[in-house]
């Protein structure tokens, strides 16, 4: 399936759900602030997004340059298959984009990937202001 706006909005939506995720709220916000300004065509679901400074509550504490400030992935019902999402924000901790990849980005991302519960894999980045 291609990358579309909705499939920005339903990752973000899903990944400010998680419970795992300890800025939820301020993930929605930001993501409701921000100007979508790339949505990868790969095959990935992945997207960079600007939120102007001041806009929202930063996600992170700026600092002098952006990053990852949270992982989650899991194994799908697709025999070794993953899916992982990767939340990026910029050097003044507002987001700056997600990224959604499907076993590593080797494969487009299905439609409706099924997750198996819990996430094998889980980070969360000291700068996350929480």
């Amino acid at each position: 399936m291609s990358n579309t706006l909705a499939r920005a909005s339903k990752w973000t939506a899903f990944l400010a759900s998680r419970p795992e995720f300890p800025a939820g709220d301020r993930l929605l916000a930001a993501f409701h602030a921000g100007k979508i300004t790339r949505l990868c065509d790969c095959g990935c679901n992945s997207f960079d997004i600007e939120v102007a400074e001041g806009a929202v509550t930063p996600l992170a504490q700026p600092g002098e340059r952006g990053g990852s400030v949270f992982e989650l992935e899991f194994r799908t019902s697709e025999e070794q298959s993953t899916l992982e999402f990767v939340v990026l924000v910029g050097a003044n901790g507002q987001l700056s984009g997600i990224d959604v990849d499907y076993c590593a980005n080797s494969y487009p991302v299905p439609d409706e990937p099924v997750l198996v519960e819990p996430p094998y894999h889980v980070r969360t980045s000291a700068a996350l202001a929480i």
